[in-house]
């Protein structure tokens, strides 16, 4: 998924999460799930402001500068910041919603307001590595090489005139 869009379904996602912190009626809840959504804007912004300085620094001249390295290794652990983000917060709303069960029906039938199915995504790596064929050439055994004594070499040399 592109940056712009992640960061778009991002805020959606905290919009419609805001809505739904308020109806529970736990303080320590509510403070959590707000502090990790204003994490998800601050490292979706941190990650708007990475990917606009890599984007400069390739269009710059069309060659790679050392610092652009900086540039995307900063990008990746935005990215990370963000994703980790994320994540506490879908376990956090977790929580939370398994509290505002408990609240609305201690005792009576409980009706979940959110129905959780929890299944893990497959892993993906965040940078595709290339296959050691592909970045080495083939070794080849070399031919054996013959010791010449020191001597043998130095004949050659006399022979030859000097003007």
């Amino acid at each position: 998924m592109h940056t712009k869009e992640a960061r778009k379904a991002d805020i959606e996602l905290g919009e419609n999460l805001k809505g739904h912190i308020y109806e529970n009626s736990d303080p320590s809840c509510k403070q959590d799930l707000l502090a990790y959504l204003e994490q998800i804007k601050f490292y979706s912004h941190q990650l708007k402001i990475c990917s606009q300085v890599k984007a400069e620094i390739q269009n710059l001249g069309g060659e790679l500068i050392m610092s652009a390295l900086d540039s995307v290794t900063s990008l990746i652990q935005a990215a990370k910041n963000l994703m980790n983000a994320v994540v506490q917060t879908v376990k956090m709303s977790y929580i939370a919603s398994t509290k505002i069960i408990r609240i609305q029906s201690p005792a009576g039938p409980r009706h979940p307001v959110v129905m959780w199915r929890m299944k893990a995504p497959a892993k993906k790596p965040l940078i595709k590595r290339e296959k050691p064929e592909e970045t080495c050439a083939a070794v080849r055994r070399g031919s054996a090489k013959k010791k010449i004594h020191p001597v043998q070499v130095m004949s050659e040399f006399r022979g030859r005139q000097i003007y």
